[in-house]
């Protein structure tokens, strides 16, 4: 059987015009660990932002399959029915199937008719898919498109979702995988190549699931629950190759927590310099608490080739941290960053803004601190109340989310929430106002531009052509016209 697997254009407003393509690990893992037998071709939409639909047409028109496969977030899932819609247009027998985390965070609501439209997947729309696969899709993906082929039944598949006379099944839950069954990604089956970043070729590589956190903003554990699955680091380094002999430069690792364990970062930082893979850059999420642990890290993961780093700074706030289930993290936070710049390494800090008690000072507080940290790049975002999260079910008893069900804007970028004593409008513009006065690469930190070079020259006149808008309208006037141009970034169809 000839199967496609497409990811979601869909991206965050606030980087677009970074324009970055970083491939879909988890559609090359499922193509490769798929039976023998089928013909896979894997599609990264965000290759095709410009010509979506052309792109769809034409993967359908020439590959022909029986089966479609669908990767989506929450936030991805309208595009993911307008493609459906698409599909089955030009042939309903085509059976399509939903993956995700959209998948996997809904599908137990659809009980009830009110569920099915209350989550989308109710009359027209709920015709669209034929299967929804939850959790992670390695084998629950495999035995679906075994038993497409074989004509055989779908009660036995643990992790699938399908129609039973109209209405949905779900099979139990299937268990996390043990990691060491699971395939080398098969990347040769990407149609669309021209992945990356200004002049860089880019991929992504993973070299753990899960984490044993609890934040309580966070959806992860309904994928994976809380347990943490590491690879054999030798199967890292066949991974790292991989993507070499495929041209990339800069890899992403992608795990969820890359630093819940460090001594084991730190080991694999160690091989990447002993087998000579420290002749590209890398890039990763870590957390205070996991660089701060250990302060030879820092060091080990600028010899290893990690240019910078997006590192979970969350708030300064003590009240907001624990609200957030984090634990008092802000020493921890300074001595991160502390370390990571001793090292040349650049510091993406993360900020979460609009907590319940969050009032203007507050938020100016939190960018005074990344300023007097000389945190590199910010990335300020909204508390966002994602289904099946603690922070929700808080937020939604108190009437602070301001649009419970339209998870078109859950992706961080948007305000969806107010505080005590913000609107969410005000909130917005906040946001938006010391982000434009703070992270100004027009006076960027020393080590950014040392370490940018000639990028930093490109960055600062964006930077300085952006804040010259000012001079002729009023900052709400300048606000909300950007706000109009990020609305329409994720229109596609």
């Amino acid at each position: 059987m000839n199967i496609l697997l497409l990811s979601m254009p869909d991206f965050l407003p606030f980087v677009m015009q970074w324009d970055i393509k970083a491939p879909n690990l988890g559609m090359v893992s499922v193509a490769s660990n798929l039976s023998s037998g089928h013909n896979v071709y894997v599609g990264d939409l965000c290759t095709r932002r410009n010509k979506v639909s052309e792109a769809v047409r034409d993967a359908v028109e020439r590959y022909k399959p029986g089966l479609v496969g669908l990767s989506s977030m929450t936030f991805q899932y309208n595009t993911a029915k307008k493609i459906a819609r698409l599909i089955k247009g030009m042939n309903k027998d085509i059976k399509l199937a939903l993956g995700g985390y959209h998948a996997t965070l809904m599908s137990p609501e659809l009980k009830t008719e009110e569920d099915n439209k209350l989550f989308d997947f109710s009359g027209e729309d709920g015709q669209l898919f034929d299967f929804m696969v939850r959790g992670e899709g390695e084998a629950t993906f495999r035995e679906l498109a075994d038993a497409l082929d074989g004509g055989t039944d779908f009660d036995s598949i643990l992790g699938l979702s399908y129609k039973v006379n109209g209405d949905w099944h779900h099979n139990r839950r299937r268990p996390t995988l043990d990691v060491k069954t699971i395939k080398l990604p098969d990347r040769s089956k990407r149609i669309w190549k021209n992945y990356g970043y200004l002049h860089y070729v880019t991929d992504t590589v993973e070299t753990s699931r899960g984490c044993t956190f609890t934040c309580n903003f966070c959806s992860m554990q309904h994928m994976y629950g809380t347990s943490f699955r590491t690879y054999e680091i030798s199967r890292v380094m066949e991974d790292i190759e991989n993507c070499k002999r495929a041209g990339a430069n800069i890899l992403f690792f992608v795990d969820d927590n890359i630093t819940l364990n460090p001594r084991r970062l730190l080991e694999i930082c160690k091989t990447i310099v002993r087998e000579g893979h420290n002749d590209m850059y890398y890039l990763a999420q870590v957390s205070c608490k996991g660089i701060a642990s250990v302060p030879e890290l820092s060091q080990a993961m600028k010899d290893a080739g990690f240019l910078m780093v997006f590192l979970g700074i969350e708030n300064i706030s003590k009240r907001n941290l624990n609200q957030l289930n984090k634990g008092d993290i802000l020493e921890d936070s300074r001595k991160a960053i502390k370390y990571l710049h001793n090292a040349k390494v650049l510091v993406i800090g993360g900020m979460i803004l609009g907590n319940p008690e969050d009032t203007y000072q507050d938020i100016k507080d939190n960018f005074d601190f990344f300023r007097d940290q000389e945190v590199d790049v910010y990335f300020d975002q909204v508390l966002t109340p994602y289904p099946k999260t603690g922070i929700r079910e808080e937020l939604l008893k108190t009437g602070l989310v301001a649009n419970p069900h339209d998870f078109t804007k859950y992706n961080g970028f948007w305000t969806n929430v107010r505080t005590k004593h913000l609107s969410r409008e005000e909130l917005a513009f906040l946001r938006w106002k010391f982000h434009r006065d703070y992270f100004t690469l027009a006076e960027p930190t020393s080590l950014y531009r040392k370490v940018m070079g000639p990028g930093y020259y490109y960055r600062l006149y964006k930077i300085l052509s952006k804040k010259a808008d000012v001079w002729w309208s009023t900052e709400r006037e300048v606000f909300k016209k950007d706000m109009e141009k990020y609305r329409k970034v994720n229109e596609y169809l």
